[in-house]
């Protein structure tokens, strides 16, 4: 596959960062291709492999048993927080 374009890439020239991409596609504000562009480069960034399926993990059991349906940013960034603790371990 050629180089892609970073459809993330602000107007102002602006690249955000590999967890600020992620955020917009897990919580499902990414366009098209967004979330194509996210796809390859997730193929060829570990980090964001780990975090992907570890976020959306959280976020899809989170959805399911609190919050009826919506589990409050705060509560997942606590325990995103304490499971990177835990993977540094």
């Amino acid at each position: 596959m050629s180089q892609q374009v970073n459809p993330f890439i602000q107007a102002d020239g602006t690249k955000p960062s590999c967890m600020q991409m992620l955020q917009i596609i897990l919580d499902e504000q990414a366009s098209a291709d967004q979330k194509e562009y996210f796809k390859f480069h997730m193929a060829k960034c570990l980090p964001c492999f780990k975090s992907y399926n570890i976020d959306a993990t959280i976020k899809e059991l989170l959805k399911s048993k609190c919050c009826a349906g919506e589990a409050p940013h705060d509560l997942i960034e606590v325990i995103k927080q304490k499971i990177n603790q835990q993977l540094s371990l």
